[in-house]
């Protein structure tokens, strides 16, 4: 069955209102939601239906929106209209409404979550400002957004899964860690920190150095652990996508722009287990679902979409592209 289009020409303008749901009418039963993707090019937010494997994309819930991040949950969702922020709560249940959030940061267009949905990393690259921000029923809690400028420029950012610990990554500079109310301090001097993931209890963080090649490790804010090479023989250099540990903690997970892959190392014997070979180059690394499972792409909406189970070992389906009509 499809999911009702009660939603299709409503503008962000009226998302934007502290109101009650946006329609009276009730949507219709539809197979499992599975994730919301975000289409840059149609500038809209779309429903996966079906399970991994047997799915497909329904028609937008938000249209008309320049940015949207949504959380693995499915709950939440950052959204951009002009540069302004604003945070809607009820996606999953096809019924989002803006949630009243003060001091939001502006002009943001990345944002990375904390695995159960409950804290988001806002940054904004124009500004090159970074700011924690947790949601709940309850409400919307804002950190002070922290300027980067002294540090530079950020290539990779990550959360904790508790949403204690900030990790962002600055090219020709290093890693640094902090806490929300500390001084950023630096792990260590990488080249190219180009991806960075929290273990599931956020007492290991990994960082992918795409310019030695090398995964580290760092325990508790400790010195850099040499983990894994990235180099092969034959092969052309890693450029990580994104990293991420699976849902049982058992494998390390990279994705690999230039070879068209995704990488599992054992994180206790940092072996290299499988390597799953991709159809399209992996562009996008964002969290569909808690188990987790994660978005590879979706910037070419000529493109299916590559979904990575990260449950275990990795497998990856696809989702078939939006048609023309369906998004308009």
């Amino acid at each position: 069955m499809t999911i009702s289009r009660w939603l299709l020409s409503v503008p962000l303008a009226i998302l934007c209102r502290p109101a009650a749901p946006l329609s009276a009418q009730t949507a219709s039963f539809h197979n499992p939601i599975s994730g919301f993707v975000y289409s840059p090019a149609s500038q809209a937010v779309l429903p996966v239906l079906g399970v991994p494997g047997a799915a497909q994309l329904g028609a937008p819930v938000l249209k008309k929106v320049e940015f949207a991040s949504i959380a693995p949950n499915g709950d939440w969702a950052l959204v951009s209209h002009t540069g302004r922020s604003s945070l809607l709560h009820g996606l999953a249940a096809l019924a989002p409404v803006r949630f009243p959030a003060n001091g939001l940061l502006e002009a943001v267009d990345r944002v990375v979550w904390n695995r159960d949905g409950s804290f988001a990393l806002l940054y904004s690259s124009s500004q090159n400002r970074l700011q924690r921000v947790s949601v709940s029923a309850a409400g919307v809690t804002a950190d002070a957004p922290v300027d980067l400028s002294p540090w530079g420029v950020a290539a990779s950012l990550a959360i904790d899964p508790a949403g204690r610990q900030v990790a962002f990554g600055v090219t020709g500079s290093g890693v640094y860690l902090f806490a929300p109310g500390q001084f950023p301090a630096r792990l260590a001097p990488l080249a190219q920190p180009a991806a960075a993931s929290f273990d599931g209890s956020g007492q290991r963080l990994y960082v992918a150095d795409a310019a030695q090649q090398q995964i580290f490790a760092f325990d508790s804010g400790s010195s850099a652990l040499s983990f894994a090479s990235l180099a092969q023989a034959g092969a052309p250099a890693v450029m990580p996508v994104g990293l991420t540990v699976s849902g049982d903690g058992r494998y390390l997970l990279l994705a690999d722009r230039a070879a068209r892959n995704v990488r599992a190392y054992d994180t206790a014997s940092a072996a290299l287990v499988t390597s799953v070979a991709l159809d399209f180059a992996p562009s996008r690394f964002e969290a569909l679902s808690t188990a987790p499972t994660i978005l590879l792409n979706g910037d070419n909406p000529a493109e299916w979409l590559l979904v990575l189970d990260a449950r275990q070992l990795p497998a990856v389906s696809f989702v078939p592209a939006a048609s023309r009509g369906a998004v308009q």
